[in-house]
């Protein structure tokens, strides 16, 4: 068995956007590319009849599609450059039977979903004046006007709030707006318009509805947004007067299901309930009032690429639905208002399809890499992944409980070396986010390197219900001590060192890890991935801040500003002993590089060993879908930094 190495997740393919069409399931594998420093993505289709996967595209990036009918696929791709300031889409259309893709449909818009309904193709796209007048020009005043407007990249009006994206820029009034291309007179109409904002569509052909979340855009609304059918204008459908829509199902032609929810007594990661709206009449019923888990897969790793959430699938009259219960992942059904658990799944599921009375799903079982699942028999289907697998000495994750000190029992892992090997505490993002028994190629390469690795889910995770999960203004505080109690029971059970032991988080794992040093010196090293130290500036500057921080400190820089200074690790750096690396990106504008620098001025003011490395091009997701490269020289800095002090 060879060792893990530190770019080994460049040889293991991701499987992703799982869909079904008549005799065939269809899906991306993406790869990442050393050489050219990306990720790779191609079409295959997995014969439910011959049960065998082939490759259909030879594109690199041919990642998202549509069927258009039982035989052909249309897919977005790239096979050339785009033109100078122009954003544009290109569809390409290949049959099931084989055959060289073809070019079917080119669109001067930056798409970022796209539906058939009734021959006509909807699709979701930003909007913004320059953009706008870009496409209605042609030829010579298109270019003179493209020359024009060069001048504006010297600098940015902002006008609102949120002023930029994660990884994105500026915003520059940007609206995501509903367009309708009608392949018989080849024209484009525009559906919506600013500020209305559209954040998803969808359609059941059976139907032939399109439903529509979004908002009337407004600065203070944030995650809010309202239901609406389309029917050649915008008809809203609830009746709620502020609700957060998160996914939709049509189940006959008379009722709609959505889950969501009001936000009222848990804030932003209130888990979701169901509830129906008759089209007709336009009642709305509560289905679940006393649903308490959530309906998602929370259960983190570095070795996903490119999953799309499922929707819903319908088996029968019944709605299949996943839950998180733990940290594991279970199917359940819908009928009525009665829910029954289907099965617990042995891992992580990321999609799932219903055909028929089957189900099928992509996922990470059993502590195996992404394969193809027929989740009834839990038989994989494919093998993308099984010589990497057999051929690296890849540690079991195992899986113990504790209580805490108030007499919770909490989950926790451990990847075991050895009692004389050194460990890492590993702390998840999120908060609501939580670890399970899969894949994680990080931990993985520590164990590698002669490291016990050490990760928890304390009491703000995901995978139980809204009150374990609820830590606003309180952070630093019972998800702090579950840590601490963590490590001492793992320490106690496995016979640890307590003296050579590192930690390590990003994000809210990052935050984490900053107020871990600021309040005790149990760690001899500390590495913090793009972090949060300051909940001032993370207010100011987050492309979330304004509405994350209040909501999840539960005070503003106004209103109880003391609050708020108490639950920033800044305000303990002067208790920092321990050596510690920064990990931030440039484009991170999730948790923006002034937490970084404020806390890297302290470490060096107070002569506290210290490191930061910041990277360019890359935002807050580089230990996961950052570029190939980047990653491994993000792993090589944390594990370095950890060998200088605990070896």
């Amino acid at each position: 068995m060879e060792k893990i190495s530190i770019d080994l997740f460049s040889q293991i393919s991701y499987l992703s956007n799982l869909k079904h069409q008549g005799n065939y399931l269809s899906y991306v594998v993406s790869e990442a590319n050393m050489k050219d420093n990306n990720y790779q993505s191609s079409l295959y289709l997995y014969d439910l009849f011959k049960k065998e996967s082939r490759r259909l595209t030879t594109g690199k990036h041919d990642r998202s599609y549509m069927w258009l009918n039982e035989e052909e696929i249309l897919f977005r791709g790239k096979r050339e450059t785009p033109k100078d300031k122009i954003s544009e889409t290109i569809f390409y259309k290949i049959n099931v039977h084989g055959g060289e893709a073809e070019e079917h449909l080119r669109l001067p818009y930056m798409i970022s979903k796209a539906l058939l309904l009734e021959d006509k193709l909807y699709f979701i796209a930003s909007y913004n004046e320059v953009l706008d007048k870009v496409r209605t020009l042609k030829g010579l005043e298109q270019s003179k006007y493209i020359e024009t407007i060069k001048e504006y990249d010297d600098y940015d009006v902002i006008t609102e709030i949120p002023f930029w994206s994660n990884g994105g820029t500026y915003t520059k009034g940007n609206r995501q707006i509903l367009y309708v291309y009608d392949f018989e007179s080849q024209s484009v109409e525009q559906l919506t318009q600013v500020p209305f904002t559209v954040m998803d569509i969808h359609a059941e052909k059976d139907y032939g509805k399109l439903y529509i979340i979004g908002q009337s855009y407004d600065d203070k609304r944030s995650l809010l947004n309202d239901l609406y059918e389309y029917d050649g204008q915008l008809r809203k459908i609830d009746t709620f007067e502020s609700f957060n829509h998160r996914k939709l199902i049509q189940i006959d032609a008379s009722t709609l299901i959505f889950s969501g929810t009001d936000l009222s007594n848990y804030g932003l990661f209130e888990n979701s309930k169901f509830y129906s709206v008759h089209l007709e009449t336009g009642k709305i019923e509560a289905l679940t009032p006393d649903m308490t888990l959530a309906q998602s897969n929370a259960v983190g790793s570095d070795l996903r690429y490119g999953n799309v959430p499922s929707p819903y699938g319908l088996k029968d009259d019944e709605v299949i639905f996943m839950l998180l219960n733990g940290f594991k992942n279970e199917l359940h059904t819908l009928k009525g208002k009665e829910t029954a658990k289907l099965k617990e799944l042995p891992g992580a599921l990321d999609e799932f399809v219903v055909v028929g009375d089957k189900i099928y799903g992509i996922g990470l079982m059993n502590q195996e890499l992404h394969e193809l699942y027929d989740l009834d028999s839990m038989e994989a289907l494919t093998s993308f992944n099984s010589r990497v697998k057999a051929s690296y000495n890849f540690r079991p994750v195992e899986h113990f409980t504790f209580e805490n000190r108030v007499g919770m029992t909490l989950d926790g892992f451990i990847i075991k070396v050895s009692q004389e090997a050194p460990t890492i505490l590993n702390i998840h993002g999120g908060p609501k986010t939580a670890y399970g028994e899969v894949l994680y190629h990080e931990m993985q390469y520590w164990a590698s390197e002669g490291y016990n690795v050490i990760f928890t889910n304390p009491r703000g995770s995901d995978g139980r219900d809204n009150d374990f999960a609820d830590i606003r203004g309180k952070y630093g505080t019972i998800d702090y001590e579950d840590i601490m109690d963590f490590v001492d029971a793992a320490v106690m059970k496995y016979k640890l060192d307590p003296e050579q032991m590192g930690v390590t988080g990003g994000s809210y794992g990052g935050f984490m890890t900053n107020w871990i040093i600021g309040h005790t010196h149990k760690f001899k090293a500390a590495a913090t991935q793009r972090s949060i130290a300051n909940w001032f500036s993370f207010f100011g500057t987050s492309d979330i801040g304004y509405f994350f921080g209040p909501d999840q400190v539960a005070s503003t820089p106004w209103d109880n500003p003391d609050k708020m200074w108490e639950q920033s690790p800044l305000k303990y750096a002067d208790q920092i002993k321990t050596p510690t690396l920064i990990i931030h990106s440039h484009e991170d504008y999730r948790c923006w590089t002034p937490d970084a620098y404020q806390l890297f001025t302290a470490l060096k003011y107070f002569d506290v060993p210290s490191r930061m490395v910041m990277f360019k091009g890359e935002n807050h997701e580089l230990s996961r879908g950052g570029k190939p490269k980047h990653r491994v020289r993000r792993l090589k800095e944390i594990t370095e930094w950890m060998d200088k002090y605990l070896k």
